[in-house]
C-alpha cells in the first residue's frame, strides 16, 4: 500500500483555497480504507498553527487505486512567510501507511524565481554510409510506448505532447540537426535497416514521427518553445579545438546545423546547444560567425573555474573572445542532476514526490535558475521508465500553477537574454565538459587513442586538399563523412562503437581519393 499527496500548488498565500488530492494504492485483500488528512502552518518562529483535520472512509479493491479530495481555506491573518505541513494516513486491514510534505506559504505573491528549462533532444546519425540504419533509436523513441498505462509513445512524442498541454510553461528545446535530418528523411522516404527490413513512410510508426515533427513546429510557431541548433552531430567541440585545433571543421559543421534547423523547422536559431557542454573559448568566435548569440554551460564544471566578474550562476553572463561576444547561462547542476539521475521511481507516488522535490528546490532559489539536461536519456535509462512520465507531467503541472499564481516566471533562453541589459563579463571559461574532463571519449579504452590518431591523420589530409583541390562536391562529401566519424556518441565508453567510426573514416578517405583525380 502506498500514498500520493498532491496539493493543487506547491506555494500559497494567506487566504488561498487549498485542494489536496490523496491517492491510495491498495495491495491488501480488504476493501475498506480510512484516509485521514491533517494540515498545519509551521512558522519561522517555530510555532505551529493547526489548519485542518478530516478523515473519511473509502472503498478500494486489491490492486486498484482510490482518490479522495480534501479542501480547506487558509486564514487571512498572516504569520509571515512560513510553510504548510500536510500529512495523510491510510489504514487498510490494520495496515497503516503515511505520507507528508511541506509547501511554501508566503505573505504575498511575487515572481521570486525565473526558471529556464532546456531539454537536449538528440540522436547520433544511426545510419551507415550506404544509408541503411544500424539502429532505429531516432524513430523508436518516438513511437515505442515506454510510459503505459499513463500515455502512449516514446520520450520525444511525450515531451512534445507535454509542452502542448502546458503552453505557458515556456521551454527551450534543442532538437539536434542529426535528429531532425533523420526525422525528415524517414517522413519522406521511410528507411531500410542494416538487416534488410524496409519500413515505408506510410507505416503507422513513421506517422508518429511525422506528428511529432509537426507538433514541435506548431509549438515553435506558438512561441511556446524556443528551438536551439548546434553542429550537425554530437561533436565534443572543446576537445577537438584543444587537441586538433579544428576551427574550420567545427565552423562548417555548425553552419550545416544552422541551415538544417532553418530548412526543417523554419527557425533561424539564435541559441546553440554545446554538445556535452564541451567548451573552448574559441567557440565564442565560431558561434558569432554563425549568428549564434548564446549557449548554456555547467554551473559546477565551467562556472566554478571561470575568470572574470563572477557573481552567482543565477545571473546572465557574456564572454568576449577576439572581439566576438557570446551570452551564457549557467545551469544549476543540483536541480538538473536531480532530474537527470535521481529518476528511478519504483511507483507513481515516488515519481510524484520526486517532482515535488524539484519544485521545492526551485522555490527556495532566487534569480534566474537554469535547468539543462538530456530530454530522453533520463527517461529511457531509468530502472522504471514508465514512472518518469508522471514525474514530468507533475513537474510541468506545478510549474504552470506557480506561474499563474505569481510565484514563478518560466522563460526561454532567448527571452532571458533579450530582457536583460546588464551582463557580468567573463574573460575565460575552462576547457572542459559537463563531466569536468574528456576521459569518457579519450582515456578509458586504449583503442580510443588509436582511433583519435587516425582522426588526426584524416584531418591533416583534409586540410591539404582544401588548399590544392577545386572539386567542391567531393570535398563536401569527405567533410560530411568526417562529421559522422566525430560524433561523440560512438566514442563514449559505454557506447563505444569503433565499427561505425571506422566506416565513416573509410568513407572520408574514399571521397578524398576522388579529389586526387
Amino acid at each position: 500500500m502506498s500514498l500520493s499527496v498532491l496539493p493543487n500548488s506547491m506555494a500559497y498565500t494567506y487566504g488561498d483555497d487549498v485542494s489536496v488530492e490523496v491517492y491510495v494504492y491498495n495491495v491488501h485483500s480488504c476493501s475498506d480504507a480510512e484516509v485521514e488528512l491533517k494540515a498545519k502552518i509551521v512558522s519561522k518562529s517555530d510555532r505551529d498553527f493547526d489548519l485542518y483535520r478530516d478523515r473519511r472512509a473509502v472503498k478500494i479493491t486489491n490492486g486498484s487505486t482510490a482518490r479522495t479530495i480534501f479542501e480547506f481555506s487558509l486564514p487571512y491573518r498572516t504569520y509571515g512567510d512560513s510553510e504548510i505541513f500536510i500529512a495523510s494516513k491510510a489504514t487498510i486491514c490494520n495496515n497503516v501507511t503515511e505520507e507528508s510534505l511541506q509547501v511554501e506559504l508566503f505573505e504575498r505573491a511575487s515572481r521570486l524565481v525565473e526558471t529556464v528549462i532546456v531539454w537536449h533532444h538528440h540522436q547520433p546519425p544511426n545510419y551507415l554510409p550506404d544509408g541503411k540504419y544500424f539502429s532505429d533509436y531516432p524513430f523508436k523513441w518516438v513511437w515505442h510506448s515506454l510510459f503505459e498505462p499513463y500515455t502512449v509513445g516514446g520520450p520525444y512524442y511525450v515531451h512534445a505532447k507535454t509542452y502542448l498541454m502546458f503552453p505557458d510553461v515556456k521551454t527551450t528545446v534543442h532538437l539536434s540537426p542529426s535528429l531532425l535530418y533523420q526525422w525528415k528523411s524517414v517522413a519522406e522516404n521511410g528507411y531500410t535497416s542494416e538487416d534488410g527490413l524496409i519500413i515505408p513512410s506510410s507505416d503507422v510508426k513513421v506517422e508518429m514521427v511525422k506528428e511529432t515533427l509537426r507538433t514541435f513546429k506548431d509549438l515553435a510557431s506558438m512561441n511556446s518553445i524556443e528551438i536551439l541548433t548546434s553542429v550537425y552531430a554530437h561533436t565534443i567541440l572543446g576537445y577537438l579545438l584543444d587537441k586538433f585545433d579544428m576551427e574550420d571543421i567545427i565552423q562548417e559543421e555548425l553552419d550545416l546545423g544552422v541551415r538544417l534547423t532553418y530548412e526543417i523547422m523554419g527557425v533561424s536559431a539564435k541559441g546553440a546547444w554545446t554538445p556535452e557542454m564541451a567548451w573552448h573559448d574559441k567557440l565564442v568566435k565560431i558561434y558569432d560567425n554563425s549568428g549564434i548569440e548564446y549557449t548554456v554551460l555547467c554551473g559546477k564544471s565551467h562556472f566554478s573555474r571561470a575568470i572574470g566578474d563572477r557573481g552567482t550562476i543565477y545571473e546572465p553572463y557574456e564572454i568576449v573572445y577576439e572581439e566576438s561576444v557570446l551570452k551564457i547561462l549557467f545551469r544549476d547542476q543540483e536541480v538538473s542532476d536531480t532530474i537527470g539521475f535521481s529518476n528511478n521511481f519504483p511507483t507513481e507516488p515516488h515519481a510524484i514526490k520526486g517532482a515535488q522535490t524539484v519544485i521545492s528546490k526551485l522555490l527556495k532559489k532566487r534569480g534566474i535558475v537554469t535547468i539543462a539536461l538530456d530530454g530522453e536519456n533520463w527517461m529511457i535509462f531509468s530502472k522504471y521508465p514508465r514512472n518518469t512520465y508522471p514525474f514530468l507531467y507533475t513537474m510541468y503541472k506545478y510549474l504552470d500553477v506557480l506561474q499563474k499564481k505569481g510565484f514563478m516566471k518560466i522563460s526561454t533562453m532567448g527571452e532571458v537574454i533579450k530582457s536583460n541589459t546588464q551582463f557580468r563579463k567573463l574573460l575565460h571559461i575552462p576547457v572542459t565538459s559537463w563531466l569536468n574532463g574528456f576521459y569518457k571519449w579519450d582515456g578509458e579504452i586504449h583503442e580510443q587513442q588509436t582511433l583519435w590518431h587516425e582522426v588526426s591523420r584524416t584531418y591533416d589530409i583534409i586540410r591539404l586538399y582544401k588548399i590544392i583541390s577545386k572539386n567542391e562536391a567531393h570535398l563536401r562529401n569527405a567533410l560530411w563523412s568526417f562529421y559522422h566519424a566525430l560524433d561523440s556518441d560512438y566514442w563514449w565508453t559505454e557506447f563505444w562503437n569503433p565499427r561505425i567510426i571506422k566506416s565513416w573514416l573509410t568513407e572520408t578517405y574514399a571521397a578524398l581519393a576522388k579529389l586526387a583525380f
